[in-house]
């Protein structure tokens, strides 16, 4: 991916020409279509001339009526990491991915059904790998004085819908884009614009004694999902002459945070032979009971009352280490737990904690000690 030749505009650094990939992009389509992309060129734009027409880019694509998208994932039994301030959150931007696997990474998926997040049918930026999760960073204020200092790429394109896939390649280094946060590997999923103007009534004004009443309003342009030309447009054309920053949502592909979970059963429930303890791989976010369930952890302990939460009478488990790992216990929870302060109620309980890493050790089935 090596780029020949950039130029500097008012709006945007972006790229004129890029070399053929040493190997094409694929992305997910339908009844295993893929969308190969071998070589991109993309046409210096001049953004000095009124209301200017974006040329169409120049690609060798291969085209195909299927569908761009991959069917979106089944949803998943833990939640995306939360960023809260407090002492127990790590800065996301640890787990942040360079451009090469952000490029290998990134694909298009649509969801048969409506959801409180995103409608049925619509293509969003979503990734290959259940080891990574897509992070929305909202609202980074890019000032055009100079240029936005940023070039892009397109990894799949050539629909006559506009419909693509385009990540940010690069970025000029002390420049605006930088200067916002925008790394390589970032795709840009919305531009806003914020004018200001006045409102009211002259002559009612004039006569209250009241002046004209100062008012901001914003205008924004979907970007996400969208090929090369639609993306330069809303960055250079949508904003106007006059504006003079603008404001970028953009999606991240981060790694997800693991846990190394050290799990040991009671010796009472082991056969002869049978090594009592578990060594496990969890995802932050995940819930507790639910993660040692899925990785064959077998809850059974006859001995203990009912949990109050999941009817389960094994939901009780004992940390050995890795506290600060979890979520803040629940006022419910620590009266449970009043004169056992090392267990947890495996059901409300959610590892990896505000995108923390580390090492979990825990007892099950404790009755049986």
């Amino acid at each position: 991916m090596k780029v020949i030749t950039t130029y500097a505009y008012p709006a945007l650094l972006f790229t004129t020409q890029l070399a053929s990939l040493s190997q094409a992009f694929n992305v997910n389509v339908n009844v295993n279509v893929n969308v190969n992309l071998n070589k991109i060129n993309a046409n210096k734009i001049n953004d000095n001339v009124n209301q200017p027409q974006l040329p169409a880019a120049l690609r060798q694509t291969s085209r195909s009526s299927s569908s761009i998208f991959q069917a979106a994932k089944a949803e998943s039994d833990f939640e995306v990491p939360r960023s809260v301030s407090d002492q127990q959150t790590v800065d996301a931007n640890v787990y942040n991915i360079p451009l090469e696997e952000a490029a290998d990474l990134w694909t298009a998926s649509v969801q048969e059904s409506n959801n409180a997040d995103r409608k049925a049918g619509v293509p969003y930026m979503d990734t290959k790998s259940k080891d990574h999760f897509v992070d929305d960073i909202l609202s980074l204020e890019v000032s055009r004085n100079g240029g936005l200092g940023l070039e892009l790429l397109e990894l799949a394109g050539g629909r006559d819908d506009g419909i693509g896939v385009t990540i940010v390649s690069g970025v000029a280094k002390g420049g605006n884009a930088e200067k916002a946060g925008i790394l390589p590997g970032d795709s840009i999923s919305a531009v806003t614009v914020l004018e200001t103007g006045s409102s009211g009534d002259s002559a009612s004004s004039s006569s209250s004694g009241l002046g004209l009443v100062e008012e901001t309003n914003g205008r924004t342009c979907i970007t996400e999902c969208r090929d090369f030309d639609n993306t330069i447009d809303a960055l250079v054309n949508f904003p106007g002459d006059n504006v003079d920053a603008v404001y970028l949502n953009v999606k991240r592909i981060r790694r997800w945070p693991k846990i190394q979970v050290q799990v040991e059963y009671p010796k009472s429930q082991c056969a002869e032979g049978f090594d009592p303890i578990r060594n496990l791989e969890f995802f932050a976010g995940e819930n507790l009971k639910r993660a040692l369930q899925n990785r064959g952890i077998v809850l059974d302990d006859s001995g203990n009352p009912k949990c109050d939460f999941c009817g389960s009478n094994a939901c009780y488990v004992s940390i050995l280490k890795g506290k600060t790992l979890l979520n803040p216990i629940g006022k419910t929870e620590e009266k449970l737990m009043e004169l056992n302060q090392n267990c947890r109620l495996s059901c409300k309980t959610t590892v990896g904690y505000n995108m923390q890493e580390g090492d979990l050790k825990l007892r099950v089935n404790l009755s049986q000690w």
